[in-house]
C-alpha cells in the first residue's frame, strides 16, 4: 500500500515535464516525466503555466539518466516577445500533438521537418503558389498533386516532378528538386526541369532556386531565381506562342505566417526578358493536406489595367500528402 500510494504520489507531481531551475539567460534545467523520450538535439516549447501560451522555444542539450525524476539540460533558441520562463513551467516536445494540444499560434521556428505524417501547414511551403515557382522539397513518400503537376518526394533530399500541362501541349517532361541546406539559418533547394517536344527536335529547360531566410518570429524571405533555357528551332515559333513556358526572372517573396498557420505571400519580381519589375501579393489556406492560393500579380506595376502585359488575379489550389 505505501509503495502504491508513494508511486501515485510521484506520477501525479511528475504528470508532465516542467522547468525545475533557470541556470542563465540561455539555459535551463527541466524535470521530465518518467516516460518523457527526450533525446539530445529534440527542438521543445515552453510554455507558460497561467495560461499555455508559449514562452520560449528551446533544444535538449543533454539528458541526465542517474537520478529520478531524471532531468534535461534545455538551450533556449528563441524566447517570444517579452516573455518570462519561470520554474514551473510546462515543457513540451515539439510535435503536432503539443502544437495542437496548446494552440500554438503560426511561427516560423515551429515549422517542423519533412514528415509525411506533419499537417501540411506546419511545413515548410514546397509549392509558393502559381508564377511564384516552386519552393522546398517533400517529405519521403509524399506526394503534391495539381491540375498542373505532380510532385513525389524519393526522401527528404530529393523530389521529382513533371508538368502535366506540358504533356498535354505535346512536350515530354521531368523534373527535380535538391536540397542543399536546411538548418536554423536558412533553407536552400535547387530546381530544374527538362522539356522535349515529342517528335522534335526542340527542348527547354528551367532551371532556379529557392534561398529562405528566417528574418523573425512571423516572417521569411525568399529569393528565387528562375533561368529559362530553350533549343526551340526558328522554323517553329508557335511553340513560344503558346506561352508555356515562364520568362527568366528573380523574385524576392515574403512569407507572413497567420496565427493560423495560413500564409501571405507577397513580393517584388525583375523580369529579365522584358526588363520590367512586378510582383505578387497572395493568401494560402492550408488545411491536413489541401491547399487554395488567391490574389494579384503583376508583370509590370506601371501598367495601371488588368491584362496580360499589367495586372492578372492568382487562383491555385493543390493537395499536399
Amino acid at each position: 500500500m505505501v509503495i502504491f500510494l508513494w508511486f501515485l504520489f510521484v506520477t501525479n507531481v511528475f504528470a508532465f515535464h516542467q522547468v525545475d531551475q533557470i541556470v542563465d539567460t540561455k539555459s535551463l534545467i527541466v524535470k521530465l516525466d518518467p516516460e518523457h523520450f527526450f533525446i539530445t538535439g529534440d527542438r521543445v516549447v515552453i510554455l507558460s503555466k497561467q495560461d499555455g501560451s508559449m514562452s520560449a522555444i528551446g533544444r535538449v542539450k543533454s539528458v541526465s539518466q542517474n537520478e529520478f525524476p531524471e532531468t534535461a539540460v534545455i538551450d533556449i533558441l528563441e524566447v517570444i516577445g517579452d516573455r518570462l520562463v519561470l520554474a514551473g513551467d510546462p515543457v513540451e516536445r515539439l510535435t503536432v500533438e503539443a502544437l495542437e494540444k496548446y494552440h500554438v499560434d503560426g511561427h516560423i521556428s515551429l515549422l517542423l521537418s519533412q514528415d509525411g505524417h506533419v499537417p501540411a501547414k506546419y511545413k515548410d511551403l514546397a509549392y509558393l503558389g502559381v508564377f511564384n515557382s516552386d519552393g522546398h522539397t517533400l517529405a519521403k513518400g509524399e506526394w503534391l498533386a495539381s491540375i498542373p503537376q505532380v510532385q513525389y518526394g524519393v526522401n527528404e533530399s530529393f523530389t521529382l516532378k513533371v508538368n502535366n500541362g506540358l504533356y498535354l501541349d505535346g512536350f515530354a517532361n521531368l523534373g527535380a528538386k535538391a536540397r542543399l541546406m536546411r538548418n536554423h539559418w536558412g533553407h536552400l533547394t535547387l530546381n530544374s526541369t527538362v522539356s522535349r517536344q515529342i517528335n522534335q527536335n526542340d527542348w527547354v529547360v528551367l532551371a532556379g532556386l529557392v534561398l529562405t531566410l528566417p528574418s523573425n518570429e512571423k516572417f521569411q524571405t525568399h529569393l528565387v531565381i528562375n533561368a529559362l533555357i530553350d533549343g526551340i528551332e526558328e522554323e517553329n515559333p508557335e511553340v513560344k506562342k503558346l506561352n508555356l513556358f515562364p520568362a527568366s526572372d528573380v523574385r524576392t517573396i515574403y512569407e507572413f505566417v497567420t496565427e493560423d498557420w495560413n500564409r501571405v505571400l507577397f513580393g517584388p519580381l525583375f523580369n529579365f526578358e522584358t526588363q520590367t519589375v512586378g510582383g505578387t501579393i497572395s493568401y494560402m489556406w492550408i488545411w491536413d493536406t489541401f491547399h487554395l492560393n488567391i490574389g494579384v500579380g503583376s508583370k509590370d506595376v506601371s501598367q495601371l489595367r488588368f491584362g496580360k502585359e499589367g495586372y492578372y488575379g492568382l487562383f491555385d489550389f493543390f493537395w499536399r500528402f
